[in-house]
């Protein structure tokens, strides 16, 4: 009898180690992650820091201070956790298309049908 000509490694095999090994995307993208902190925490704080917002003067149109501040805030907010959902997005490990995926999306089809 012959032997095969490649015998496949075990999962534990230390050649193999390296490419099935998974890094924590937080460590792995330190600035990106920081970033992420940072818009997310002065998301929070625009809110939690009263005094900045909690005057009746000046007027800004025939708006007080705190309706025109909600106004500019509620949107910049949106914007700001869109930017960092965007970038959270980019840390996610990426799956290679495969049987049972989507096309290049890489996202699971049940049944094959969306």
């Amino acid at each position: 009898m012959t032997e095969p000509a490649a015998t496949p490694s075990a999962p534990g095999d230390p050649q193999r180690a390296v490419a099935t090994r998974r890094t924590n995307p937080v460590a792995a993208h330190p600035i990106t992650s920081l970033a992420i902190g940072v818009l997310v925490t002065a998301a929070i704080l625009g809110t939690l820091i009263v005094p900045i917002y909690a005057r009746e003067t000046p007027y800004v149109g025939d708006f007080p201070f705190f309706y025109f501040y909600l106004l500019i805030y509620m949107p910049a907010t949106a914007l700001v956790l869109w930017i960092a959902m965007l970038l959270q997005r980019r840390l996610a490990p990426r799956q290679p298309a495969g049987p049972g995926t989507a096309g290049t999306a890489g996202d699971p089809v049940s049944g094959g049908v969306r």
